[in-house]
């Protein structure tokens, strides 16, 4: 069997399963979200050869990150075979600290140009802006993600042409997604990733999004795994 490529997850909840696939060869992004869970992933990453880790200061964290973070992150990612995320940017409450977000997010672009390393972004009613952060900042050439991608069709094209990977999440086996569901039928093949984020079962999603494309399971795997490759490249050992 192919193996399989999640492109975005997180820490193992207490109690769950420490290798969710264990009966395949696969890999699983690993994504910290706050200063807090820094260590504990990079200590998961090196008692789990399959996961590759991503240190982070997600947007929900922005306005109680401690000063200097930006810094401590640096020392980190120059010590360690990691990348940025999750980043982003999550205007969907109205209290959401907009301009910390996006100079959290530009200072974590600008160690991925710096260090080239691989960013994945979490982006919610922020499409806008996230498009001109990225003009502005440039995509770095180590990898970029968009996950669990909920945006546009029009949105997606304009990623894309950035050279953006989408990856789309356990959302799509929601019928009533069709946003979502439409968005992963018509991702370019070279563009496309899949992920659990942490909550769904890796062989189904695959199974869902298989049936969406209408291809044969397989061939998303190996599809995915080839992009998964690329993106992360810089951590694939």
């Amino acid at each position: 069997m192919p193996p399989l490529f999640d492109a975005h997850s997180h820490l193992p909840k207490v109690g769950a399963a420490e290798d969710p696939v264990p009966h395949r060869d696969h890999r699983r992004v690993v994504c910290g979200t706050c200063e807090a869970d820094w260590q504990a992933v990079l200590a998961h990453a090196a008692s789990h050869p399959q996961v590759l880790p991503m240190l982070g200061l997600h947007p929900w964290f922005v306005e109680d990150a401690a000063p200097g973070w930006a810094a401590r992150l640096e020392a980190l990612l120059r010590s360690h075979p990691a990348g940025l995320g999750e980043c982003g940017l999550d205007f969907a409450r109205k209290a959401a600290d907009r301009g910390g977000q996006e100079t959290a997010l530009r200072v974590q672009l600008r160690l991925a140009h710096d260090l080239r390393r691989p960013v994945a972004l979490h982006a919610v009613k922020a499409w806008g802006t996230l498009l001109e952060v990225l003009r502005e900042e440039g995509v770095p050439a180590s990898g970029v993600l968009v996950h669990a991608y909920s945006g546009s069709l029009e949105t997606a094209r304009e990623l894309q042409a950035m050279g953006v990977f989408l990856s789309f999440s356990g959302d799509l086996q929601k019928p009533e997604r069709l946003g979502v569901r439409e968005a992963l039928r018509t991702t370019h093949p070279g563009h496309l990733l899949l992920e659990t984020d942490g909550a769904a079962e890796l062989e189904r999603v695959f199974e869902t999004a298989a049936g969406i494309r209408g291809i044969p399971v397989a061939e998303l795997e190996r599809l995915t795994w080839d992009n998964g490759s690329r993106c992360f490249r810089e951590l694939m050992g």
